[in-house]
């Protein structure tokens, strides 16, 4: 063998042992995630410093990635040809080339693929740190490259990184799923980390107290009126209002009118004793009310809807039930929305959401904008006020719903009665 065959050999194998190193990087790099990165840096790992320069700039870690597979594979192809067109001779050219292009292809495929993939997959920290400090150096040796590629890249494509979003929220729920599923993370903890990702797409108005089941003092009430009314509530906090519910004008703290003696003025108004409201439309999302009310260190919000009616209150603890799930005190006495009576019936929460009832029991209640329970389902196609034991079947599906229970002129739980499947 020659020297300049021997030199091609040489340079031949290095094109396969690139190729290996190039797949194997992206393989450990897109199994590590950022987090761990830092987590590394806190560590004082070798390497740590160029992994977080890579993970910061995922494009240019990866363009340097392309680069270097491309150029292996067009080397190891086009060396592989020439020296099987060298060893069967140019008279057998077709065969010289066709019998490189699969030799080249198998051996690369494995060598150059699957090995290093599945070695890298598997040990992804150690390599991360191994390789990061050359593949940095890499980078800043093909800057110019890198910038043409880059800028062709993004002007095909648009000013969005083509690394972008490598981890979505669908694949964070994913993991938590998985975790659950092998016992690493308990169902209770798996609801809390499904809430935390849904805390900052929950509105207002799916969170709050509605009208109906607030109690309210009016300006004209008396202490002792309304420290009767604490008592029998035991909430802290009350909306006042002036002549009609939708004129708020405060909130009542039970600890305002012990502070101001006011319970030995027995006939003294309490409209004095009141704190300034805060008003937020229905539509708000809950995470950005949180951060208002903690700014404002209030506890209680008033709600009103798109006409500026009132429509409800919300409190610091509906929001973070929404968190961790009810919070219940020595007075409160917890009855689930929804509670199953057999495979078929259900006892459930009059103030719950067409849409919530829906999902939750798998049916198809019909939707308008005349109400937004299944109470206002119940009054709407009643056309009055119903009496226990009132029931509406639902024409499209055949669901029956029955009035349970009452509240003065409140309905305040119903009874489905599904369509089985033998039925249906």
């Amino acid at each position: 063998m020659t020297d300049s065959l021997l030199i091609a050999f040489i340079i031949f194998i290095a094109c396969f042992v690139c190729s290996a190193f190039f797949s194997a990087s992206e393989a450990a790099f897109l199994s590590i995630s950022r987090a761990k990165v830092r987590t590394l840096l806190g560590d004082e790992k070798n390497g740590e410093s160029s992994s977080d320069f890579l993970k910061g700039d995922p494009d240019r870690f990866l363009m340097v990635l392309f680069i270097g597979t491309t150029f292996s594979t067009i080397a190891a192809a086009s060396l592989g040809t020439g020296l099987a067109i060298h060893y069967f001779g140019v008279e057998n050219m077709f065969f010289s080339i066709i019998s490189s292009v699969l030799f080249v292809t198998a051996i690369m495929l494995i060598v150059g693929e699957i090995i290093p993939k599945a070695y890298a997959s598997r040990n992804a920290e150690k390599l991360t740190l191994t390789v990061s400090p050359f593949l940095h150096f890499l980078s800043q040796i093909l800057s110019p490259l890198i910038w043409v590629c880059t800028w062709i890249v993004r002007f095909v494509s648009g000013d969005r990184p083509f690394a972008a979003s490598m981890i979505t929220e669908e694949d964070i729920k994913e993991w938590i799923h998985a975790g659950t599923e092998e016992g690493t993370i308990e169902e209770q903890q798996q609801q809390m980390l499904y809430s935390v990702l849904e805390f900052g797409d929950t509105s207002v108005r799916k969170v709050m107290t509605r009208r109906q089941d607030v109690v309210m003092l009016e300006d004209t009430a008396t202490a002792s009126e309304a420290l009767h009314i604490f008592q029998d509530t035991r909430f802290s906090r009350l909306p006042v209002y002036h002549d009609t519910a939708d004129k708020i004008i405060g909130i009542l703290n039970i600890k305002d009118l012990f502070a101001a003696d006011f319970i030995h003025q027995h006939h003294a108004p309490i409209s004095s004793l009141t704190s300034e409201p805060f008003f937020v439309p229905d539509s708000k999302k809950i995470d950005e009310l949180l951060r208002e009310m903690q700014k404002k260190k209030t506890h209680m919000a008033i709600v009103l809807d798109e006409y500026g009616s009132f429509e409800g209150v919300i409190t610091v603890e509906d929001i973070l039930e929404e968190l961790v799930g009810d919070i219940l005190d020595e007075y409160d006495t917890e009855e689930a929305e929804f509670v199953k009576i057999s495979d078929d019936k259900y006892s459930v929460d009059a103030s719950c959401l067409i849409e919530d009832i829906n999902e939750e029991l798998g049916i198809s209640i019909p939707m308008s904008e005349e109400y937004e329970t299944i109470a206002g389902f119940m009054m709407t196609h009643l056309g009055h006020i119903p009496s226990i034991g009132e029931e509406v079947t639902i024409a499209e599906s055949g669901e029956k719903i029955t009035v349970t229970y009452m509240n003065a002129n409140r309905i305040t739980r119903v009874r489905f009665e599904l369509v089985s499947k033998e039925r249906a």
